[in-house]
């Protein structure tokens, strides 16, 4: 063989060499791409999948039980009201008993009450108190504020707003977060055909009860707390209400009978005083007068014995 086809020979081995390698490298190329493209779908739609069952969980966002409507979640602003009244009445037994009425006419209920009736208080505080927590529905609050400065005179009142709305929200998102986990957990269990399995999604089911029930009684307590403001009352009797003002000649005329009023009260209080303890006085007199009548006694008997003694001296002196 001459030289030239040695060459000619030695170069179409190369190419077709070449040629090889450069097919397996392409096909392997394409089935690498091929590999990944599915390989990326799957795990995009994995996420994708995740990533709703997770916002479903996180919004609160879930299926009612007797259909397929998506139901949003509860945005409303959810408030809780707390009021402090400080009453004076001069009437006290009718104020109880129109208070009650007026709880009983705006469908409220008294979560606790306490009533004195100890005569023995000071007479410029008032005899009797009576302190109050009512539960009134929110939507009656305005009605029964209203009828209640009618009762009475007011000498203080506060009111304090809690917004749970933020609280509320998350808790109804717990909630329904925590249906859907045990509705899942329920179809797992169906068709679970181990006892390892079934006792671990049976372990897991009771924790996702028990996290529910505690969520549902969180939110019932929310409830009742929204529905009801609370308001606190405190009444107490007086001989003489106050009376608001807000003119210098009617605030000078109020300190002024005030004043007068406070005099008479101590006065009066005084003479109860000395009155009611009369029996102590007879009693100090009595003492009193059996002292006097003992020192009497003695001090005429000392007086004997000294004018006897004065006359034996005198006489022992004339006899010298």
């Amino acid at each position: 063989m001459g030289k030239g086809k040695k060459i000619y020979v030695m170069g179409l081995f190369v190419l077709l060499t070449l040629g090889l390698c450069t097919c397996g490298q392409k096909e392997e190329t394409a089935k690498d791409v091929a590999t990944n493209e599915v390989g990326y779908a799957s795990a995009a739609s994995f996420e994708q999948e995740q990533g709703a069952a997770e916002d479903v969980a996180d919004t609160g966002e879930g299926m009612k039980e007797n259909g397929g409507e998506v139901k949003a979640p509860n945005t409303s602003q959810k408030l809780i009201r707390y009021l402090d009244y400080t009453i004076e009445t001069k009437e006290f037994d009718t104020f109880v008993q129109e208070l009650g009425e007026l709880v009983s006419t705006v469908k409220g209920y008294v979560e606790q009450s306490e009533v004195s009736q100890n005569e023995a208080q000071s007479y410029a505080q008032g005899k009797r108190y009576a302190s109050y927590t009512l539960r009134i529905p929110a939507d009656s609050l305005e009605t029964f504020k209203q009828e209640l400065q009618e009762k009475g005179t007011i000498t203080r009142q506060s009111e304090r707003v809690e917004d749970v709305t933020l609280n509320y929200v998350d808790v109804e998102s717990h909630i329904t977060a925590l249906k859907t986990e045990q509705e899942s957990l329920l179809k797992m269990l169906e068709q679970a055909d181990t006892i390892e399995t079934i006792l671990a999604i049976q372990n897991q089911l009771t924790q996702v009860r028990y996290q529910l029930e505690s969520y549902e009684s969180q939110k019932r307590t929310y409830d009742n707390e929204i529905n009801y403001s609370t308001v606190y009352v405190y009444v107490q009797e007086v001989e003489r209400e106050s009376q608001n003002t807000d003119t210098y000649g009617g605030e000078l005329l109020e300190k002024m009978s005030g004043n007068f009023h406070g005099i008479l009260i101590g006065l009066r209080s005084f003479s109860l005083w000395f009155l009611g303890a009369m029996p102590y006085w007879i009693l100090l007199g009595l003492l009193f007068l059996i002292f006097w009548v003992v020192y009497k006694k003695v001090t005429k008997k000392k007086h004997k014995v000294y004018d006897k003694e004065s006359k034996e001296r005198t006489k022992e002196k004339q006899e010298e």
